[in-house]
């Protein structure tokens, strides 16, 4: 049976997939791990006491695996040794933490995903976890190389780019919802940088979208 006590696990790295030059997934043992879609743990590297928070990616009815996208920030203390661990390694992995879930009703209506960079990952993780979602998902990213793993949502994914040609859309995040028709049933979830949350709560809020109908997690 799966667990759901806030302990600290050791997880042996099973593989890592390089995305871009700064990005991976790391895929871990879940050692019995239980989560809700949306939740984020805790990561560090098996004896270090530095650990980061990481939503996870991977859906939650994969019984022996758990995956996080991390980006490497080359001055961190965890992402970096992170993306340069080999499969057999070792992670301290502890939680789930957080509220950044998707409750039974909401799951029966139009869903507008928002997300920045790796702030991404919550939405993975419903879109593998959850069948016959009725979901947009809007990713902005400072180059078109960062639409990571985007074929896995097909027709629901689109991408804004921010700082060179590529992608759906030349631009951020917000300067494509300015324009954006919402339907008033939709519930809208917005993760990543906290500039872009701001201001995408706000500019829903101007289009008549409920404030108990947008959901925030704020990556950076």
């Amino acid at each position: 049976m799966l667990s759901t006590t806030k302990k600290r696990s050791t997880c042996k790295v099973l593989e890592i997939r390089r995305l871009t030059p700064e990005t991976a997934v790391v895929r871990f043992e879940r050692e019995g791990l239980d989560f809700e879609p949306g939740q984020y743990i805790r990561v560090g590297l098996e004896g270090d006491p530095e650990i980061r928070d990481y939503s996870v990616y991977s859906g939650s009815n994969h019984a022996d695996y758990l995956e996080v996208l991390v980006r490497r920030v080359e001055d961190g203390l965890v992402s970096k040794q992170l993306c340069d661990l080999d499969v057999g390694e070792a992670v301290s992995v502890g939680g789930p933490y957080g509220h950044f879930k998707l409750l039974d009703e909401v799951r029966e209506k139009p869903l507008l995903l928002i997300s920045t960079g790796t702030g991404i990952s919550p939405f993975h993780s419903f879109a593998e976890s959850y069948t016959g979602l009725n979901y947009r998902l809007i990713h902005g990213t400072a180059r078109a190389d960062e639409a990571y793993e985007s074929d896995f949502y097909g027709d629901h994914y689109f991408h804004c780019v921010s700082r060179e040609e590529g992608g759906d859309f030349k631009g951020r995040v917000t300067d494509y919802l300015r324009d954006l028709e919402i339907d008033p049933e939709t519930n809208a979830y917005l993760c990543g940088n906290c500039d872009m949350i701001y201001e995408a709560f706000d500019m829903l809020q101007d289009k008549g979208l409920p404030t108990a109908q947008i959901h925030t997690e704020v990556y950076f």
